[in-house]
């Protein structure tokens, strides 16, 4: 590898704003073969920084830059497990968007297994290479000369607008330099709700984790280093919705691995591999085996671009008279740049006559009204109005007045600059956990609810690898795309463990921010039992670590499902 570091024309300018949340805070990590690593401490984006010029680029996608020389047959047993893997790639397209034929497009194409496999399918194909070495290879392998492969970048060759069904970005994203306008050309190219499948090497990968600095991915011509969270920020934030997230699933072979890690030296593990490559028969080298790689694997619809943000504010209602009426006023009263705003009130039922206050507002505007017939729980409430909700992002709000109203912009900030994709309203601002839950008159119940928020909040933290200050808020803020794929079963208050627990286990990582609270006492309506609940939460804690986090089957249908809404509330 070259050391860019040896002329200062190797290298660019310094990055001063990280290109995904453009914060400031960019923190140094540590040196990779003469350049910096960095973190943005605000989204986790990481990056090289200053990066390499494009003579380094250039230099490095050389004709040799394709791995195929661990074996005399090896560049067409790299065909061959490449072209297995554009397999398996295509398979997961056709599950999650039900496209089998139409027009696509693969940025990247390398020596074009995928586009050979595609156009086998039924595709018709378009390839956008770097390396004209790679291309003409390209060329040579798609059938009849149909199809075309193209030598440049994507912003350079003036493809027409909304053209291709679906844009395939493997190992690529990684390589680009500037990452949000390659995706809205991505976006400009697709036809509405065309499809993008990217795979990139991923921070919270296991190899990555295991590895640590000396992850194999770690390379001079990687310019942006994605984790699940920042790779879904970033299609959020260039239109592209309804993602399906997942571990990166190649066909590899023994050989093929060592030659990377020859390559790629890693400390002992390379020796180790040398060692492997001498004692392992060849057979077994040459063995293909499906294995779930350093990347993850993302799919995504098109969806319009807008200037402004949907917020959906989920309210649960059940025997609030006493305060709904302010807490709805406020509501319907609060206006945030930029940004609409429907309340889905579901009203369970109420006897103290809740209801009828409730009914005044079904005609209103920004109200979308649900009447059940029994009240089945807060949990099941709030799982009924996650159904409707059509907002880029969801608040929940209950109907009491313990929570500021005024607090949304702060919580809602991180969101809409892409920093993350969940937020908890943490209640303990500056009198820590003490002072959460003060009662007149009732020094008893508040040491009692502390220390219960104490022990199921370590619990929670212990079981999950938290360090979570306040994980039952009521101020649970995150994207809508974030509940894609989950299913919800709790219908009390243990659903607030039950939404945390399958979002951390997703992989989104919160990020709290500090809020107003004043907790309000038993006799002024509180609801939760001291008894049946806490046993709920138990069960919660333990049921939804150890049972596997199933995604809804038909991940096809759930997409055309989610689109229809989409397309209905426009």
């Amino acid at each position: 590898m070259i050391n860019v570091l040896e002329e200062a024309e190797k290298i660019t300018s310094k990055i001063e704003n990280c290109p995904l949340c453009h914060s400031s805070r960019l923190h140094d990590l540590f040196i990779y073969q003469g350049f910096q690593v960095q973190i943005c401490q605000d989204c986790r984006l990481q990056l090289l920084n200053p990066q390499p010029s494009d003579e380094v680029l250039a230099s490095i996608y050389g004709a040799d830059y394709f791995l195929a020389d661990f074996a005399p047959d090896a560049a067409a047993q790299v065909a061959r497990l490449k072209r297995t893997t554009a397999g398996l790639y295509l398979d997961m397209l056709t599950r999650y968007s039900g496209y089998r034929q139409g027009k696509l497009l693969e940025v990247g194409s390398g020596m074009g297994d995928m586009l050979a496999e595609a156009q086998s399918r039924g595709f018709e194909v378009t390839g956008i290479e770097y390396s004209a070495h790679a291309v003409e290879t390209a060329r040579r392998k798609l059938a009849g000369g149909s199809g075309q492969v193209l030598v440049g970048e994507i912003d350079d060759l003036n493809l027409p607008d909304e053209s291709f069904d679906v844009c395939i970005l493997s190992d690529v994203l990684e390589h680009v330099r500037q990452p949000e306008q390659f995706m809205q050309t991505v976006h400009r190219l697709l036809k509405p709700n065309g499809v993008v499948f990217v795979s990139v090497p991923s921070l919270d990968s296991w190899s990555a984790r295991l590895l640590g600095k000396h992850w194999m991915e770690f390379k001079s011509e990687h310019l942006y280093y994605y984790n699940s969270q920042t790779l879904q920020n970033l299609l959020f934030k260039t239109s592209f919705g309804q993602v399906w997230l997942q571990p990166n699933r190649k066909v590899l072979t023994l050989g093929y691995i060592f030659a990377h890690f020859d390559r790629y030296p890693v400390p002992v593990i390379t020796s180790l591999t040398r060692l492997a490559t001498r004692l392992i028969p060849a057979w077994l080298l040459k063995r293909p085996l499906k294995l779930t790689a350093s990347g993850r694997v993302a799919l995504a619809h098109k969806q319009p671009v807008t200037t402004g943000r949907k917020l959906s504010v989920v309210m649960p209602v059940f025997n609030e008279r006493a305060t709904f009426s302010q807490v709805i006023e406020l509501l319907l009263a609060k206006q945030i740049e930029n940004l609409d705003m429907e309340v889905i009130i579901v009203e369970s039922n109420s006897t103290d006559g809740t209801r009828q206050e409730v009914l005044k507002y079904q005609d209103h505007p920004r109200v979308n009204l649900i009447l059940e017939e029994k009240p089945q729980g807060k949990g099941h409430a709030v799982r009924t109005g996650l159904t409707q909700a059509t907002g880029d992002f969801i608040l929940i709000q209950d109907a009491d007045l313990e929570y500021d109203l005024a607090d949304y912009e702060k919580l809602l900030e991180p969101l809409r600059s892409a920093r993350t994709a969940f937020v908890l309203g943490s209640r303990h601002g500056l009198g820590g956990i003490w002072k959460m839950r003060q009662f007149s008159n009732q020094p008893g119940t508040s040491f009692m609810m502390n220390s219960g928020h104490i022990l199921f909040c370590g619990l929670l933290n212990l079981l999950y690898f938290q360090r979570l200050k306040d994980p039952f808020t009521m101020y649970k803020v995150f994207r809508r795309d974030c509940l894609s794929g989950l299913k919800f079963y709790s219908n009390r208050f243990d659903f607030d463990f039950e939404l945390v627990i399958k979002l951390l286990r997703k992989g989104y990582q919160p990020v709290e921010v500090p809020v107003k609270y004043t907790s309000r006492s038993f006799k002024e309506g509180k609801k939760v039992t001291v008894v049946r609940d806490p046993l709920t939460w138990l069960r919660a804690l333990v049921r939804f670590r150890f049972q596997p986090l199933r995604l809804v089957e038909n991940i096809q249908e759930a997409s055309r499902a989610e689109t229809g809404k989409a397309q209905t509330h426009q």
